[in-house]
């Protein structure tokens, strides 16, 4: 599979990681697919060149330098998806029935309250809340097929 490397290789200059083919065949997958992707997933585009200890180690290191961020499915797969900072904040609908994820957003007042409701929790339980995620699960009516459109 050829991906354009050049964007994986500058994010990861940014953030002072080194550039490792793993991290950056990574990188330039969830960028060409630009949709939360499963282990699964990445292992079978890799064509299994990768081996899954250093796939984890890559996503941790990822994770911890803010470049991707991670979420789990109902049935428990771990999601990786790209944080960018161009794309605004979202949340995510999962389909149980076809295991589409889909990006939600929920508008600026919206999560004004939801971020005004977070402050209040961290204020109760003394805790400065640094992150929150919010996803939702259901079933399609129609496997495969939704009403739905990708943001």
């Amino acid at each position: 599979m050829a991906m354009n490397t050049d964007y994986a290789r500058t994010l990861l200059k940014q953030h002072g990681l080194t550039i490792t083919e793993p991290r950056v065949f990574v990188l330039s997958l969830l960028r060409k697919f630009d949709t939360p992707m499963s282990i699964n997933d990445i292992m079978e585009k890799s064509k299994h060149t990768i081996a899954l200890s250093t796939l984890y180690r890559v996503l941790a290191d990822l994770s911890h330098a803010k470049i991707v961020t991670t979420f789990s499915s109902p049935n428990q797969k771990l999601l990786v998806e790209l944080l960018d900072e161009e794309r605004e904040h979202h949340h995510h609908l999962y389909c149980e029935s076809c295991e589409k994820v889909f990006d939600v957003s929920l508008g600026e007042e919206l999560e004004g309250m939801i971020e005004k409701l977070i402050s209040k929790i961290g204020e109760t339980h003394q805790i400065d809340i640094q992150e929150h995620s919010f996803e939702m699960y259901g079933s399609c009516n129609n496997t495969g097929q939704h009403s739905l459109r990708r943001n």
